[in-house]
């Protein structure tokens, strides 16, 4: 059994479901709660629930960044550059350092954030 809390959100999960309820029943005795039903969102991660299995998702978060950082219409590509590619300064346009080390922050979030999650779980 695993009892994941965060601040005053908590997942109790595991094999047992008799189990589970004795807990849940424990913990309602001493502690104000509400049983939410089944987990389909929790700290950023979307839970999709499939047959035997559950499938953990952040969609709805990389969702949200192309929307602020304006790329909803970009293409994906399996290679973004050719590995041969010479670059060079096209322009001395000053760059915003602001946006770009918030899309950083971002994508640092987002591989970092799943992983970690997953590893605090085991």
């Amino acid at each position: 059994m695993r009892i994941l809390l965060y601040m005053d959100n908590q997942v109790i999960t595991g094999p047992d479901l008799a189990e589970i309820n004795r807990v849940k029943s424990q913990l309602s005795a001493a502690f104000e709660m509400k049983d939410l039903g089944d987990l389909h969102y929790f700290l950023g991660i979307e839970v999709i629930h499939i047959p035997n299995s559950i499938l953990l998702t952040q969609r709805h978060y990389v969702l949200n960044m192309l929307y602020k950082f304006e790329m909803t219409d970009c293409r994906s590509i399996s290679t973004p550059l050719d590995k041969n590619l010479k670059l060079h300064r096209v322009s001395r346009a000053p760059c915003d350092k602001k946006s770009f080390w918030q899309i950083v922050g971002s994508l640092i979030y987002l591989s970092d954030s799943i992983v970690g999650h997953l590893a605090q779980t085991v």
